[in-house]
């Protein structure tokens, strides 16, 4: 039975990894020059690589309907979290153009990427669960990219063809490759390439992370209503309605670990580059990424061990 001290020592190391990029970036170790090279190395070739070794030929991710239930509520979830934030905002005085649609935008995106990753792996070492995440993702990609930069831009401005990154197309080539029955032909020695190319994503893309946090650290005054109100939202408020889908729903007992684990998620760092470059606040963005992680640094180990354990995944 996974209790709360396992959990904690899955989740430790993706914080102390992240604590590291954060220490190295203000020693001047790792330096902001780094990061936009190491982030494209990530998502143009070691993330692909990865998804294509936990997809292709996956068992969790061999039929349509499943695929489509994981994206669906990847897109389903965040959008429900962009709205409960929405209509926050304006308890403690967000307007329009004075930070409400950014933090609506950042409390409602979780940090389902880089974090969630050694997070799923640590705790179910299974392929399937892993490949499952990847499937979500989908959902999650195409929110982002509609509905949160939509609400920063407007609907139809939003950039909808980012969604097709190359993570997202590997995926969907993955999942093809499964459907059609060609992931047979893919031969051991390319698994085992993919295996170790892919093992990199996730602790570089976690070192940048905590670099860009250290670069943002303390450039603008915290607001405290926001760093309040988003942890509430995004750690408290928003995380039972993937427990209540995990709970309710007669889903795949992979996809069920996924809800419990993005639920339990902090806001996406992704969100304050959204804000910077599609018009919205940026400095809302920042305060509720700051605010989140660092309280879901004890409440991301208690949700995943509690709910775990209550719902008999």
């Amino acid at each position: 039975m996974l209790d709360f001290a396992s959990i904690l020592t899955v989740v430790m190391p993706v914080y102390l990894t992240m604590a590291a990029g954060f220490v190295l970036r203000k020693t001047g170790l790792l330096t902001a020059e780094v990061d936009a090279g190491a982030m494209r190395l990530c998502v143009a070739l070691l993330t692909p690589c990865l998804i294509l070794e936990r997809v292709v030929g996956n068992e969790a991710v061999m039929r349509p309907l499943p695929v489509l239930a994981a994206a669906g509520l990847g897109y389903g979830l965040v959008v429900l979290g962009i709205t409960v934030a929405w209509f926050a905002a304006p308890w403690i005085g967000l307007r329009l153009h004075e930070g409400r649609r950014t933090f609506a935008v950042s409390t409602g995106l979780q940090n389902y990427g880089f974090v969630a990753i050694p997070i799923v792996t640590a705790l179910f070492p299974d392929k399937g669960t892993l490949g499952v995440l990847f499937t979500f993702t989908l959902g999650v990609e195409l929110a982002c990219w509609t509905a949160g930069v939509g609400l920063l831009t407007g609907l139809g401005n939003a950039p909808w063809k980012l969604a097709l990154n190359p993570p997202v197309l590997t995926i969907l080539f993955s999942i093809l490759l499964n459907f059609t029955g060609l992931h047979t032909w893919m031969p051991e020695v390319a698994h085992r390439t993919f295996s170790m190319m892919g093992a990199c994503a996730v602790p570089l893309a976690v070192l940048i992370i905590g670099a860009s946090i250290a670069e943002i650290w303390g450039q603008e005054r915290m607001r405290w209503s926001v760093a309040a109100l988003a942890p509430l939202l995004r750690l408290g408020v928003i995380p039972l309605a993937f427990l209540a889908a995990a709970w309710l729903l007669p889903l795949s007992l992979e996809l069920r670990r996924i809800l419990v684990i993005q639920g339990a998620m902090p806001s996406a760092v992704f969100s304050i580059m959204v804000a910077r470059h599609y018009g919205g606040h940026a400095p809302t963005a920042v305060q509720c990424v700051l605010s989140t992680t660092l309280v879901s640094m004890v409440t991301t180990p208690l949700v995943i061990a509690w709910a775990l354990r209550t719902l008999g995944l």
